[in-house]
């Protein structure tokens, strides 16, 4: 096994030196200095957006405006409160982006001083959970330009995406540990004793790396896929403790692993998500990429009712996770590549909708909606 699994890290490494060589992309450009105060327009709407001067701030929301609709009222991490003007009010409402009080999002933009002298951002995109809400794109321009009387037609945001749950949580209402302990023990072949150790390390991979990645960038997609990738951990260790196997998470320390190959391939994902915030966001996609592939081949592999229900909803998180990424790559102006699995399952993956509120059965189909089981 331990053969096996250092060709394959060996093989993503390869990938990840491969992918050095093809520039950065543009990424967020951190202006933390920036200051737009050319809004000298009748309007929010036609306020003036330069690009250079973009800038990004973690912040909760307190709550809409009542004078002005179309901002958002928010606490910055220093203490401060700031408005966000997104879009005009009608926007907002055909995209159906609404914000709850104590949300924490990420705002993409610019700042700048309002036409009634207060001070604030105006925003490109703003981040919360598993949602994009974007306004303007990668020039500045404003969106709703574009969709002035199609209701319904964009809108990226769907729901408030708050912790790990928006990320496609294994275990949604609770249900994943119940069904595992309800289906019979089953004799395991070697194969399925070294998938369930791989995984085991594979997945606190993923976790670590995002953890980190957040500490570098600030940006809460890692930290929030890292907690859903804290309950796939969690979901593999059930399955360890019901066949009685040693947990190769002996000691759980971000970049420490019984395997060596994992430790080598946590400093080549962080080193290259470390050169931009494009390049992290790719490290993701990359990450999940193999997930999907691991994965599908193990359940292949394996004729154990438990192991691949509980397979089958790691690689919906995964998938979700892949949506996510994507969302943030492509916002950005980049193209994520699939490395692992064919491009038209990619395609069909990223242009689908998130997978929430369901646990699926060893064929991939739904057993449980949050509040019943499936018949």
């Amino acid at each position: 096994m331990k053969k096996i699994l250092a060709i394959a890290v060996m093989g993503l490494m390869a990938v990840f030196f491969a992918m050095a060589g093809n520039g950065h992309g543009n990424g967020h450009r951190g202006n933390q200095g920036g200051s737009s105060s050319n809004a000298n327009s009748s309007s929010n709407s036609n306020l003036y957006y330069d690009v250079t001067q973009e800038t990004t701030a973690n912040a909760t929301v307190v709550g809409f405006d009542t004078a002005y609709p179309s901002r958002l009222i928010v606490t910055l991490e220093d203490g401060n409160q700031t408005s966000v003007f997104m879009a005009p009010k009608w926007y907002l409402s055909v995209q159906g982006i609404a914000f709850e009080d104590g949300q924490h999002v990420t705002i993409v933009g610019v700042l700048t001083t309002f036409k009634d002298g207060t001070s604030g951002i105006i925003a490109r995109q703003i981040v919360s959970g598993d949602s994009l809400f974007e306004f303007r794109d990668a020039n500045g321009v404003p969106l709703w330009k574009a969709v002035r009387g199609m209701a319904g037609k964009r809108g990226r945001g769907n729901g408030r995406g708050h912790g790990a749950a928006a990320y496609g949580n294994v275990s949604p209402c609770g249900k994943l540990s119940t069904v595992i302990s309800d289906l019979p023990y089953e004799d395991l072949s070697e194969a399925e004793v070294d998938m369930l150790v791989k995984m085991r390390q594979e997945e606190k991979l993923a976790r670590d790396v995002y953890l980190t990645l957040y500490e570098k960038w600030g940006l809460r997609i890692f930290s929030n896929i890292a907690q859903s990738e804290q309950t796939h951990m969690d979901a593999i260790k059930v399955l360890l403790d019901k066949y009685g196997l040693e947990d190769p998470v002996a000691n759980d320390v971000i970049g420490q692993y019984s395997d060596q190959a994992f430790v080598d391939l946590y400093s080549v994902l962080v080193n290259k998500g470390g050169v931009s915030l494009v390049e992290a966001l790719k490290v993701g996609a990359t990450i999940e990429d193999l997930d999907i592939k691991d994965l599908e081949d193990e359940i292949a592999l394996s004729d154990n009712q438990d192991i691949k229900t509980v397979f089958q909803n790691l690689m919906k998180g995964s998938r979700n996770h892949m949506r996510s990424f994507n969302r943030l790559i492509v916002a950005n102006g980049e193209t994520y590549l699939p490395q692992y699995i064919a491009q038209d399952e990619f395609d069909a993956i990223v242009n689908s909708d998130m997978e929430r509120g369901v646990v699926y059965d060893a064929d991939g189909n739904v057993l449980y909606t949050c509040g019943r089981r499936k018949h």
